[in-house]
């Protein structure tokens, strides 16, 4: 029997072997030696998590809350090194997803064989 865990597992380790990974790593490491973007960065993280609070428990964002993200923003958008973070991140995450898809394909072809049977 296939243990699906072992070849999860296996996947993590690749990932950090790709370009992208390793683009993202070093991004990071360089943001790393800035202080301003690190706190700018551990700000931006933290409000993210109060956002993410208010929309789990289905409260409207405040305000506040709103001003503050839009002042991250711009803040985060003249940072170069968190600009170059979020895109090597964007560029993980497409990767991950184009994994994603592969390995869901049996699922998604499975639904849509019995979508195809109930017409």
């Amino acid at each position: 029997m296939v243990n699906i865990y072992d070849t999860a597992n296996q996947l993590a380790n690749d990932l950090k072997q790709i370009d992208q990974y390793k683009a993202l790593e070093a991004s990071i490491a360089s943001m790393k030696q800035d202080s301003a973007s690190m706190d700018l960065y551990h700000r931006m993280d933290e409000l993210q998590g109060k956002i993410m609070s208010a929309q789990q428990s289905g409260q409207p964002l405040s305000e506040e809350l709103k001003k503050e993200y839009q002042q991250i923003n711009e803040e985060v958008e003249a940072n170069e090194y968190l600009k170059d973070m979020i895109t090597k991140e964007q560029a993980v995450f497409q990767v991950i997803n184009e994994v994603q898809q592969a390995f869901t394909k049996p699922l998604t072809d499975l639904y849509d064989n019995l979508k195809l049977e109930d017409k």
